[in-house]
């Protein structure tokens, strides 16, 4: 994007908007690094040329939550370049950023010399910024209360948890000891699991609730983990037309293996939901070597991602449609890619399906 063509400076007559232009200077920041800390002084205002910016502020609990995002023809700092104030939030790069650098002082005075109509232009724009941000900033400590409480819970229920799972697994231990036929020992071992995966489930969002997504890495061969994904989901699929496969692969990754079965689960059943119990559906584990990385795909050919929730899909509590749920499951998948140095995104397409695409390192990160 020319800097010359961003909307900040329609906010001033041409001739005033092209002299504040010639004095801006470009900055450019790679990938996370920050343009500004809060309570930084107030010394700029940066225009967005290319990438993307993420604002975050502290909030109560010591956490820094984002609570805005500038894209290009964006701009941000001008808050406080008027008031005086220091920065009230910090700024990240999200992945490689350009921004036109306009200092304080030239523009503060451009801004004495324009018209009081051009000058209301820019604070109505200012106010509708801090409007929208102080919404957003307010719903964000909201969500960081739910979430505290949601850790708490699940710490109780982890506790609570320890004697009836014992007493399940002695019955179960008794059971498999006195019928030794294959149907009574393949049963068992069906409770055993669904007893591990609900623990792990409720530690898992423990340490998301703590921020801290704990993993074992080993290498791990992804037609095994495929194979025990499509085992674990097979009694829940099995009242379904639904139909889970997997395509063969020979890659072999770094991965905690109960965690990333964790994250397979999760994406099998907002798959399995959107689809729905009368439609013949279909969904596909791959995975690709692409470079230094390896990519994990989730397709199915369900009805797509509805738009209101696209934007905000890897957040806590975001669902659509749901009748059960927390909301937790993609936020939590996310952490969890995330903790092993890689990305998740999607891709989705009404009435043709939606495929999640984890990146991953093949060497531990």
């Amino acid at each position: 994007m020319d800097l010359g063509s961003h909307r900040f400076f329609n906010h001033f007559p041409a001739a005033l908007g092209a002299k504040l232009a010639r004095s801006a200077t470009i900055r450019k920041f790679p990938d996370r690094a920050q343009i500004f800390a809060e309570g930084d002084a107030s010394d700029a205002i940066y225009l967005v040329l290319e990438g993307r910016v993420a604002l975050t502020k502290r909030v109560p609990g010591g956490y820094s939550q984002v609570i805005a995002h500038k894209a290009p023809d964006d701009y941000f700092g001008e808050l406080g370049v008027l008031d005086g104030s220091g920065r009230s939030t910090s700024a990240f790069a999200e992945g490689a950023v350009a921004l036109g650098r306009l200092a304080k002082v030239d523009f503060l005075k451009i801004l004495s010399q324009s018209p009081w109509h051009s000058v209301l232009r820019l604070f109505n724009h200012v106010s509708e910024n801090l409007r929208s941000t102080n919404e957003r900033y307010v719903t964000e400590v909201v969500r960081k209360e739910k979430i505290t409480l949601i850790g708490e819970m699940a710490n109780g229920m982890i506790h609570d948890f320890k004697t009836p799972f014992t007493t399940i697994r002695l019955a179960v231990d008794m059971i498999a000891t006195k019928h030794a036929d294959e149907p009574t020992q393949e049963l068992c071992r069906t409770v055993l699991r669904q007893i591990h995966r609900l623990g792990s489930m409720v530690e898992e969002v423990l340490e998301f609730a703590k921020g801290d997504a704990k993993i074992n890495v080993q290498p791990v061969r992804l037609e095994a983990l495929f194979d025990s994904a499509i085992e674990n989901s097979s009694d829940a699929l099995r009242q379904t037309r639904i139909r889970l496969q997997a395509k063969p692969t020979a890659l072999v990754a770094p991965l905690d293996v109960d965690r990333f079965l964790r994250v397979l689960q999760n994406l099998t059943t907002n798959a399995v939901e959107a689809i729905g119990p009368k439609k013949r559906g279909r969904i596909t584990f791959s995975a690709a070597r692409k470079g230094k990385d390896c990519v994990i795909a989730v397709s199915d050919n369900g009805p797509g991602i509805p738009h209101p929730i696209r934007d905000t899909l890897f957040e806590p509590f975001v669902s659509h449609g749901k009748r059960g749920g927390t909301g937790l499951g993609l936020a939590v998948a996310k952490s969890v890619v995330e903790a092993h140095g890689g990305s998740i995104s999607y891709k989705s397409l009404p009435r043709r399906g939606t495929t999640f695409s984890i990146r991953l390192p093949m060497v531990a990160a």
